[in-house]
């Protein structure tokens, strides 16, 4: 089984692959290239799972097209975003009243790495992820101009704006914006992610 990121990041070894079958000729390179492509996603996919898409992505005559029943199978190995339940959602961000819920209904939970819905009347962004199993919630305030620029979470140049949340020092008990630029469409910023370490970096960066 494999998480929401990994797919993507195979899925993107593999698109890279066939790139190079289409644009390579020279045999060796194909050869060195099928062959990093195999180092990088078996130790994610396992020996059980890499069989059983390994002769289809070493097949120099795939397409995109083709593919799509690589991804298929591969879709079918992931391991879902767990659902949290309304009070859990809200438990995660206790300062907030009257907090607007997600409607999960938009989401494929196969293709989540973290939840995040807006809401228009308060501009807030809010996020969901989980670390250690604990369900984690913050949120900021998202900036209406959006510039082509890289996410902060899914590190992919994509059209992005400011996301600034407001955090409470310790000593002196006044209050700092920090943020940093994220997607302003967030389905598309969790299929383009293949780590969750930004993530966490910039949970870090705006919370603390």
């Amino acid at each position: 089984m494999i998480q929401p990121y990994e797919y993507n990041y195979v899925k993107k070894q593999i698109t890279q692959l066939i790139d190079i079958y289409k644009t390579v000729n020279d045999k060796q390179t194909i050869m060195t290239s099928q062959e990093l492509t195999t180092l990088n996603i078996l130790p994610i996919l396992g020996s059980e799972l890499h069989e059983k898409i390994r002769i289809a992505y070493l097949d120099v005559t795939l397409t995109n097209a083709k593919a799509t029943k690589i991804f298929e199978v591969l879709k079918e190995e992931v391991i879902p975003f767990e659902e949290a339940s309304d009070k859990q959602i809200e438990k995660s961000f206790k300062k907030v009243k009257k907090l607007k819920l997600p409607d999960m209904t938009h989401y494929d939970l196969k293709e989540t790495n973290y939840l995040a819905w807006d809401d228009i009347g308060t501009q807030r962004k809010y996020l969901n992820f989980y670390s250690d199993d604990k369900l984690v919630g913050f949120y900021g305030v998202m900036s209406t101009q959006v510039i082509k620029n890289v996410c902060s979470i899914c590190h992919q140049i994509d059209n992005v704006a400011m996301f600034m949340s407001t955090t409470k020092s310790s000593g002196d008990g006044t209050y700092t914006k920090k943020g940093n630029y994220i997607c302003k469409d967030s389905f598309k910023c969790n299929q383009q992610m293949t780590t969750l370490d930004y993530l966490h970096d910039f949970h870090q960066t705006v919370s603390k």
